[in-house]
């Protein structure tokens, strides 16, 4: 189905020959089954994934076992299912940003295999606009679900405009409000991503606050009391305005320093931190975007 995009975003697809036809759950749906079940065998498919070919303690990512796995297999089945399924009969906003989360994940799995990436999954030309569902008739990338219905439809951050265009029938599936916890949440494959988990919609408040308390102590926080520097994730940069702040976090540091201070364990450091909130300087971390499948060679 074709849509139309703000100019911004038809000129940056246009120049990357990314073609709206192409999307990795093509084929026939051979489930068949009612509205209602797709997003449980959906679930339940998502869920196998993580029992057969992840590591949820480290995060690691078995994509060649995967690759030839049962479970691979019957997920790509449950996947293509999603071309007739409709997002509107998720009830709750915790149902829809659950399963837009695992859908995101899951495709970024799908997208390794697929495409074949052996070492990053930058190997995968524009992979982030490459990588696509069809779901209710809708094509979605995985700029699409982050940027457009995660993201509550803010946009790339360094695209001008937003995601869906006024006019754009996806609009209807767009989350009423950013949750910035979704940025611990969602797993893009690399290293320096948060570990892969599966969400569920009845623990989803809690599962994203220990998604967040995880990751912020898990090396992406280092605090430097004798130069004065907290050191934080890139994704503390490039999300800044969901947390608070501006200008890739350079402006309005103080608020991800507030934001990250609710999740630091230890507890002298999160009081000095609390103390010196506007004294802090914040430098960001630079991501290692190696695949998250424990290969000690590229380390």
């Amino acid at each position: 189905m074709s849509i139309q995009r703000p100019f911004f975003q038809r000129l940056y697809l246009g120049a990357l020959r990314i073609n709206d036809s192409e999307i990795l759950n093509d084929g026939a749906n051979e489930l068949g089954m009612p509205q209602q079940n797709i997003s449980a065998q959906l679930r339940l498919a998502i869920n196998r994934l993580t029992v057969d070919g992840l590591n949820l303690d480290t995060g690691v990512v078995d994509y060649r076992r995967l690759a030839h796995s049962e479970a691979y297999q019957a997920y790509r089945t449950a996947a293509r299912s999603l071309q007739t399924f409709d997002p509107t009969t998720l009830i709750t906003e915790s149902e829809r940003r659950a399963f837009w989360i695992n859908l995101y994940n899951a495709l970024i799995i799908d997208a390794v295999i697929a495409y074949g990436a052996k070492r990053s999954i930058t190997e995968i030309p524009n992979v982030f606009d490459r990588a696509a569902y069809r779901v209710g008739g809708f094509r979605f990338s995985a700029n699409d679900i982050e940027q457009g219905i995660l993201r509550a439809n803010a946009g790339h951050p360094v695209i001008p405009g937003a995601q869906f265009q006024r006019g754009d029938p996806r609009l209807r599936f767009v989350l009423n409000k950013i949750d910035p916890r979704i940025h611990f949440a969602l797993v893009c494959a690399a290293k320096s991503c948060p570990p892969i988990g599966f969400y569920d919609a009845n623990q989803l408040d809690a599962q994203l606050d220990l998604a967040a308390r995880a990751f912020i102590n898990n090396g992406n926080l280092r605090l430097d009391r004798a130069k004065m520097m907290i050191s934080l994730s890139a994704i503390f940069s490039w999300y800044a305005v969901d947390f608070g702040a501006l200008w890739y976090g350079y402006r309005r540091r103080e608020r991800l320093i507030q934001f990250v201070a609710e999740y630091v364990d230890n507890a002298d450091e999160r009081a000095f931190i609390a103390a010196n909130t506007n004294r802090l300087r914040v430098r960001f971390i630079k991501y290692d975007w190696d695949l998250n499948d424990g290969n000690s060679d590229r380390d």
